[in-house]
């Protein structure tokens, strides 16, 4: 069963991977990557003070999806794996998917430095963007330095949380030894944190403390609304801090149309 279950490029249940943790027993980091990586996770996600309410609520709900990205096939993986969110993302109703964002777990181990790790993340995501067979929405800018612009793939907007292994100060973007993507759509936010509901802005004020706390008090520059100007949305992707790759302008390029086939 184990071998079925750990796929990589296939989307993976929270239930699943906690029953194959369960039964490991001694775990190599290098051979039993997924289980290893999954522990690190657990360990984060365990932890009452963990920022993100959201995540919090999902990990105990169990409803969070995993996927496996080998070192091997990266970007097949990847792709596969996002082309299944996007299918999964029109196919559901809201409220089965709202708590079960995509956790991608990258196979590679040795991003020596936060600043490596995090042009690792750009070079995904530019990967991705490329191996989109879809054209760029035309309600959404192509520019990321516009406020209003939004990662997408298969014509879906995306919400990316990038977590590297290298981060110190920034401890809620650290979840172990490997690159983590935490991936959502866009719009769950709309619902759940809506800058224009007196919830949601709660709500979001109630997850930047717990932010500041468990980051002993740092709480990084780049946090925003989206659509505020001023606020753009890539560099809320990869967070800075001293020894970030802290671009000046959005490394991803951009392309309105898709490649002739």
């Amino acid at each position: 069963m184990e071998g079925t279950l750990l796929r990589n490029g296939a989307i993976i249940r929270q239930s699943d991977l906690m029953m194959i943790s369960s039964d490991a027993g001694d775990v190599c980091p290098v051979r039993d990557w997924p289980v290893d990586a999954f522990s690190d996770i657990a360990a984060k996600l365990n932890n009452r003070d963990f920022p993100c309410l959201f995540a919090r609520h999902a990990w105990k709900s169990e409803t969070l999806l995993f996927g496996l990205v080998s070192e091997e096939n990266t970007t097949a993986d990847l792709v596969a794996l996002m082309q299944s969110l996007v299918a999964r993302t029109h196919q559901l109703p809201e409220e089965e998917r709202l708590y079960s964002p995509l956790l991608l777990i990258f196979q590679r181990h040795n991003l020596n430095s936060l600043e490596e790790a995090q042009r690792f993340g750009w070079q995904q995501l530019q990967s991705l963007h490329d191996h989109d067979t879809r054209d760029w929405p035309s309600h959404i800018p192509h520019s990321p330095e516009d406020s209003a612009w939004s990662f997408c793939f298969g014509g879906t907007e995306f919400f990316f949380n990038v977590s590297c292994p290298g981060h110190s100060q920034l401890r809620s973007r650290n979840l172990g030894k490997r690159a983590v993507f935490i991936v959502n759509p866009r719009a769950h936010f709309d619902i759940l944190a809506s800058q224009n509901d007196p919830k949601g802005i709660k709500i979001r004020e109630k997850i930047r403390t717990r932010v500041c706390n468990y980051n002993n008090g740092y709480v990084p520059s780049e946090l925003g609304f989206y659509g505020d100007a001023g606020s753009l949305e890539w560099k809320q992707y990869q967070l800075g801090e001293p020894g970030a790759l802290n671009p000046l302008r959005c490394p991803l390029r951009i392309r309105k149309e898709k490649k002739s086939q």
